[in-house]
């Protein structure tokens, strides 16, 4: 009885001890061991483990599917790393936080080597471009030698200023020089002058191409140089004589007429924003209209053709008291012709008694530019002195029949 009774307790003991033992996997783990173990031993056998690790925060890819599962899992209670799926859990950050935590903005599962270092550059707040795309890495990250990619700064200062302070030609310190380089340098040139300037600002082109820096900048003065042509070319302005340029002819405005060519040639001046040059004027001599060099002259017909209009005999102009306002009969065209005289402005003629009439039957003395009305209407004077004894300022001559009767109709003033 006494053997049974040991028997039996020793059952009971173990029976305590296989429901009291917990799991090295944690208390609540529940997957069966079978997925991961044989019965040939607890040791893990790849070809028979079936656990699909995708199903997790953590698929197994690249370098993380041929290493240990104590790496990640120490303790082998898997649930204590349900919150560890972040690179640094796992991985020493060598970067020192210069980088940031986030391994596969650089890094993936497969490599640490990094193959598209300009890639991932572009998307940083430093775009590589131009001659930053061949600098060594060194240049701007000064510990690149233990890991760490600290930048001095964005600024092209940050990384430059013992260029600018050493610059002496110009002397960027006092000549108070943006320290802003991409002003002046272009960021794709290998040089930071000659062909490397960036002088777009006010380009250089044509006359202006291979002109020394020094005689825009005078002193080294290259903060507030002006940029208005006459301010440099003030000399030429002045001695310019064909046309003189000088006393209020043209205006020190250069671009109005001229471009950056080499002699100031070809030019244009725009003459039809004052007065067009079209037909007969179109190949006059600049010294016919403005003599002496004399830029401020009329502009109307008669200042100029004067001479023409007194010299004129067919008609007699002056004889005939044509207008001095040539335009009313004459254009452009060279020689005067055609012209056009509308006496229906004066005294309508095209149509009623007076058409066809020659000129000297009303203009009776070529003399002078009167013309007669009574000499043809013979009117009985005192007969019309009786009529037209109520109209005030009446008077027998034809001048006051013309004030009265300007169509030649009875009707006063019909049109």
């Amino acid at each position: 009885m006494r053997i049974l009774s040991y028997i039996i307790w020793a059952f009971v003991l173990y029976l305590i001890g296989i429901f009291s033992e917990e799991s090295p996997h944690g208390k609540d783990f529940k997957m069966s061991c079978t997925t991961c173990h044989t019965t040939n031993g607890w040791q893990i056998d790849k070809k028979t483990f079936s656990f699909d690790h995708s199903t997790t925060k953590m698929p197994l890819i690249g370098q993380h599917n041929n290493i240990n599962c104590r790496l990640c899992h120490p303790t082998l209670v898997f649930s204590e790393a349900k919150s560890k799926t972040e690179c640094v859990s796992c991985h020493k950050d060598i970067h020192s936080q210069t980088v940031g935590n986030s391994c596969d903005k650089c890094h993936t599962p497969s490599s640490w080597i990094v193959k598209n270092i300009l890639e991932i550059h572009q998307q940083s707040r430093f775009p590589l471009l131009g001659v930053h795309t061949m600098t060594e890495c060194q240049k701007c990250h000064k510990s690149e030698s233990l890991h760490r990619y600290d930048v001095q700064g964005v600024e092209c200062i940050d990384c430059h200023r013992k260029d600018y302070m050493s610059t002496t030609n110009p002397n960027h310190l006092t000549s108070s020089i943006s320290t802003d380089c991409s002003q002046c340098h272009k960021i794709f040139a290998t040089v930071w002058g000659g062909s490397g300037f960036n002088h777009d600002f006010f380009p250089l082109k044509l006359g202006h191409l291979n002109v020394a820096c020094n005689q825009c900048h005078i002193n080294n003065n290259f903060t507030n140089t002006p940029t208005d042509c006459y301010s440099c070319h003030k000399t030429n302005y002045l001695a310019a004589n064909n046309p003189v340029h000088s006393g209020g002819c043209f205006s020190t405005n250069c671009t109005q007429c001229h471009n950056t060519n080499p002699g100031w040639a070809p030019l244009t001046f725009q003459h039809n924003s004052y007065f067009a040059l079209t037909l007969g004027h179109a190949n006059v001599a600049c010294n016919k209209c403005h003599t002496n060099n004399n830029c401020t002259i009329p502009t109307d017909c008669y200042s100029c053709h004067k001479p023409n209009y007194d010299a004129t005999t067919n008609p007699k102009h002056i004889s005939a008291c044509y207008s001095t306002n040539c335009i009313q009969c004459h254009t452009t065209n060279p020689g005067w012709a055609p012209s056009t005289f509308n006496h229906n402005s004066y005294f309508p003629i095209s149509s009623g008694t007076h058409s066809g009439f020659a000129c000297n039957q009303c203009h009776t003395n070529p003399a002078d530019c009167s013309f007669s009305c009574i000499a043809c209407h013979t009117h009985n004077q005192a007969q019309m002195n009786s009529s037209h004894s109520s109209v005030s300022g009446y008077s027998w001559t034809s001048s006051a029949c013309y004030s009265c009767h300007p169509t030649g109709h009875a009707g006063k003033k019909k049109y």
